[in-house]
């Protein structure tokens, strides 16, 4: 008698709040390596400029706890300066990230990292009212990093 393979986990769309709340669930299934890079506190903000319906903006903020994501909600344009930072980029930015990442089984090409992708602030920019809030993007970017490659693990579809 052959073993069941378990069905691949649903494609989950991007940008959704679904889709980063799978990444937080598997960055929670993994303190081990959470603990390898340090604790994170801070409430990230990633946007994506022209990912919402009618091609509006889509802000989503994730809080980070010490080993943890323990929050993942949609932000209204009231509630994303409560965000200590916030990453914004247009869908295709995003979208050849995610790719990347998928290609490179969970590690995206160097110029499709985060960092790469926000140093000179453009295809992507960090923002901030507060320079020391802004700060904690570069302080935790490699737990950022870890937290988006763990898109790999799961299916994205994108809408365009």
């Amino acid at each position: 008698m052959q073993a069941a393979v378990p069905s691949p986990p649903q494609a989950l769309p991007f940008p959704s709040v679904a889709w980063f709340e799978r990444l937080a669930a598997l960055m929670n299934a993994n303190r081990a390596r959470q603990e390898q890079l340090g604790f994170c506190d801070c409430v990230a903000g990633f946007a994506v400029t022209d990912g919402g319906p009618d091609g509006q903006p889509f802000v989503v903020q994730v809080t980070f706890e010490e080993f943890a994501a323990t929050d993942v909600r949609e932000a209204t344009p009231a509630e994303a300066a409560q965000a200590d930072f916030t990453v914004t980029g247009p869908l295709a930015a995003w979208r050849a990230m995610i790719e990347s990442i998928a290609a490179g089984n969970g590690r995206p090409a160097l110029e499709q990292t985060l960092n790469r992708l926000t140093h000179m602030g453009t295809p992507m920019h960090v923002a901030s009212d507060d320079p020391l809030r802004r700060d904690l993007y570069f302080r935790y970017n490699q737990t950022l990093q870890e937290f988006v490659n763990a898109s790999a693990a799961f299916a994205t579809t994108f809408a365009r």
